[in-house]
């Protein structure tokens, strides 16, 4: 865990570079976003959801008289999360929190906000699978691995686990906490745990008098659907690169269990809340082994209410990793080096594992640092491949340098509409994409593909393995832009 930085600016946690594609199916529509929505978004503070997250000094539970205070001072508690001492309220003034703040039961209080915690998408399209394509047992069968599309599996070592037999194990349950899963997508289909999924995401609909409207049963888009499928395309990008049916797209650990909890809206947006309520849920109710968490914020301690944010963060994940669940987030995309300055880069900081993103230009120097990713020996544990490219420049890239991955049926960016056109068990769309939230998966298909054949590991021992059987690269030793080294499943595994 690192505390000891110290701005609210927005990570990116992905960039996205797609090679386009047309197809003659029949278009489902996707939404419109208001200009009062993006408004609401762009603010790099955020927008105010009218809630206060109060963290007590007490780590495990509220002291009763921490109630009667918040009732004294106006404020209705809606939710208690006793087991990490905090409290969700709503109705405190500004003289209120005042008094909270020189509280002695008190550690911190801040004012809850909704930010996109997936700024900068730059989104050009999406390709259409082969669509006489079945689904395989090996991985190593799916069209984009064996045509070359897929060099990062063969760079991180997958391909050796998979020819050994190691496909990770149906009773090994990872969440993936993002924009949902679309589980109708043919590479998902069959591998969510419906029953376990659920939605923490809200929606901006519009904004008065400075404070945002939050309507939640704005999605799911379609009747038909679950509320916590992906109308963004996002969540089943990063789900299918862990676990997939290998019919286009090969994944890490294809025989996994993945659960779908939603805590980001159809706009990339969410709330502090949210994102912490799917932490919980996942390692609680879900019984999730692995949280993937390719989302974030980069955020700066001195502004007001900031440090209770992080805090709320920090007890989340210590929680969950108590309860046996690792947790792995995504590095951000700021080229931000964040062993100096100010700013912490959120969860990924507060997580059992922060992944930073490697990948080839042109097809050269696979094991490079990503142009885009934050580094930092403080705040990295490994790196993974993420691609690779510079967005100011289409000529230092190639789709070949990205990473492929299932692209949602329901995705709301009009360049991905193409996505949304369908012959069901026909016609399927993948996107290529590049960022940190890319090279998270890689981390978490490696954890449960460690969790798979080694059971009874530990959150630390799953971690200790993870870091002690990368690769070195670059610099000789440990380094800003890798820290222990890229990733290797198979070494991992004990396969050489």
């Amino acid at each position: 865990m690192r505390t000891n930085r110290t701005r609210l600016t927005v990570v990116i946690p992905a960039l996205v570079f797609l090679a386009a594609c047309s197809d003659s199916a029949t278009r489902i529509a996707a939404p419109s976003i208001s200009p009062a929505m993006r408004a609401a978004l762009s603010p790099s503070t955020g927008t105010p959801t009218g809630k206060t997250v109060v963290v007590f000094k007490d780590t495990s539970s509220i002291p009763l008289a921490g109630i009667a205070l918040l009732n004294s001072l106006g404020g209705t508690v809606t939710a208690r999360w006793d087991n990490v001492g905090v409290a969700w309220v709503k109705g405190l003034s500004a003289s209120a929190l005042t008094s909270l703040s020189a509280n002695s039961l008190i550690a911190a209080v801040g004012n809850d906000r909704i930010l996109n915690w997936l700024p900068g998408v730059f989104v050009r399209g999406a390709v259409q699978g082969d669509v006489t394509a079945v689904p395989q047992n090996n991985p190593a069968n799916a069209s984009y691995f064996k045509d070359g599309t897929q060099w990062n599996m063969k760079i991180i070592g997958a391909d050796k686990a998979w020819a050994a037999g190691k496909q990770g194990l149906p009773s090994t349950r990872v969440a993936i906490v993002d924009t949902g899963i679309d589980y109708g997508h043919r590479e998902i289909r069959t591998l969510v745990d419906l029953a376990a999924s659920r939605s923490f995401a809200n929606l901006i609909v519009g904004v008065a008098d400075g404070v945002p409207e939050i309507d939640a049963p704005i999605e799911p888009q379609l009747p038909v659907d679950s509320p916590f499928m992906d109308n963004h395309f996002h969540g089943t990008h990063v789900a299918s690169t862990v676990a997939s049916n290998n019919i286009s797209v090969a994944s890490i650990a294809p025989d996994v269990t993945l659960i779908a909890v939603k805590v980001l809206s159809m706009t990339g947006s969410g709330s502090f809340e949210s994102v912490a309520s799917g932490i919980r849920y996942a390692a609680d109710s879900a019984n999730a082994d692995i949280i993937n968490m390719s989302l974030g914020a980069e955020v700066e301690p001195s502004e007001d209410g900031v440090p209770a944010l992080l805090e709320l963060m920090k007890r989340v994940i210590h929680e969950a990793e108590k309860q046996g669940t690792i947790v792995i987030s995504a590095a951000g995309n700021s080229s931000l080096n964040l062993d100096v300055g100010t700013v912490v880069a959120t969860p990924c900081e507060e997580s059992t594992i922060c992944v930073s993103a490697t990948g080839p230009l042109l097809q050269q120097n696979f094991d490079q640092p990503a142009t885009y990713t934050n580094y930092g020996i403080t705040a990295i544990e490994v790196a993974a491949p993420g691609g690779n490219a510079d967005p100011n420049d289409d000529s230092k890239y190639q789709t070949e340098d990205l990473i492929i991955g299932a692209c949602s049926r329901r995705a709301s960016d009009q360049t991905l509409v193409v996505c949304r056109t369908n012959t069901d068990g026909g016609v399927y769309f993948y996107a290529y994409a590049a960022g940190t939230s890319m090279a998270t998966p890689h981390v978490v298909g490696e954890a449960a593909m460690i969790k798979s054949y080694y059971p009874t590991l530990s959150v630390t021992g799953i971690k200790n393995k993870i870091l002690g059987t990368a690769d070195d690269i670059g610099t000789k030793g440990r380094d800003v832009y890798s820290n222990y080294g890229r990733i290797n499943v198979a070494r991992a595994l004990g396969l050489k």
